[in-house]
């Protein structure tokens, strides 16, 4: 009876041995490779200063004093608002003056309608007097729009940038006095190296994004033009962004910022591979060992065709059979069977 028992107890024992799961450490350890997409080309960084849609100079068309002069600098101004006035007083003189010589070429005009009725003067000198009196018509006209040349009016809502001259200057026509921005699009003004645009081809080909803090948020941008000629200094191209949003910040010309451009994606896709992780048959197929996990830090690997591409003879990149976000084992993968049970490598045991 005694031996029966111990029998007993030593099947139990082995049987509870078997269903004892295998311990991770027994385990072959594999170094595992996480796939990534590559359907971008990549972030350039470039410094960029914020500029108005348009910057203008304004200038009286006429000379003269100025004896009004509201507008402020750094002030933002709406269509139509009085900047700048000259002293009208002569100009209103000259108005009245071409309106008196008018009149008496009028005048002349009609006695001699008369006269010429009666053979009392030539037909020349009726059209002489008629020349003069077209001639003071076209005098008043240019007194009048002198007149109103003297009061300059804001041409589009924008920001004051600069008075360049004092109230009460006596100034010349066409002598800039100030200098208005128009700020109904911000702009945004980068340096295109030479060697990046000759591979891009066209600037619109990138995505440009605004950075007005580091590590802040991010607004998108969109060409407007570039000029299509390098600058004699470091061979660049300027290119002009505009914001496509609106910035709940005031954004003055001349501030700095980082403009990110993202650069197109390769006419291939696919996810890079070390060379190590793929395993070529004799029959010239690859494929590689893909992990799928089944706890914390096991799981099995399983064989996986695919199409793999050198574009530079050294990069394996496959091009189909695998995606973005898989796990793949990275060395050694020669050495393992379908379906295997392996553990994640995390170091070496009893190091940190």
């Amino acid at each position: 009876m005694r031996s029966i028992a111990l029998c007993l107890l030593l099947g139990l024992a082995a049987s509870a041995s078997a269903q004892s799961p295998v311990s991770d450490t027994t385990l072959k350890p594999v170094r595992l490779f996480m796939t990534e997409s590559e359907d971008t080309g990549g972030e350039r960084r470039f410094y960029g200063r914020i500029a108005a849609r348009e910057t203008v100079d304004l200038a009286f068309q006429v000379g003269g004093q100025i004896v009004e002069f509201p507008a402020i600098e750094g002030s933002a101004v709406s269509e139509g608002n009085l900047l700048a006035r000259l002293n009208l007083a002569p100009l209103e003189r000259n108005v009245r003056q071409a309106e008196l010589s008018l009149e008496q070429a009028q005048r002349s005009v009609a006695r001699n309608q008369q006269l010429i009725e009666r053979n009392a003067i030539t037909q020349a000198q009726l059209e002489d007097s008629m020349t003069t009196r077209d001639q003071s018509d076209v005098q008043l006209e240019e007194a009048r729009a002198a007149l109103e040349d003297a009061t300059l009016e804001a041409p589009f809502e924008g920001l004051v940038a600069e008075r360049m001259v004092a109230n009460r200057t006596t100034v010349s026509a066409g002598q800039p006095v100030l200098r208005l921005h128009d700020m109904s699009e911000i702009r945004v003004r980068i340096d295109v190296p030479e060697r990046l645009l000759s591979e891009i081809g066209d600037p619109a080909n990138l995505q440009f994004r605004l950075q007005l803090v580091q590590g802040g948020p991010q607004f998108d941008l969109e060409l407007r033009e570039f000029v299509a000629e390098a600058g004699r200094i470091g061979q660049s191209y300027v290119v002009t962004l505009a914001l496509a949003e609106p910035v709940e910040r005031t954004l003055l010309p001349g501030a700095s910022a980082t403009v990110i451009a993202q650069l197109p994606a390769p006419e291939q896709n696919g996810v890079t591979v070390p060379a190590s992780a793929v395993q070529i048959a004799s029959d010239r197929s690859a494929h590689v060992m893909v992990y799928t996990p089944t706890g914390e830090d096991t799981g099995r690997v399983e064989r996986r065709a695919v199409s793999i591409d050198t574009p530079d003879g050294t990069t394996i990149r496959v091009v189909s059979g695998l995606g973005p976000g898989e796990e793949i084992v990275a060395a050694g993968a020669h050495l393992l069977d379908e379906g295997q049970a392996v553990r994640r490598f995390t170091g070496y045991r009893g190091h940190n």
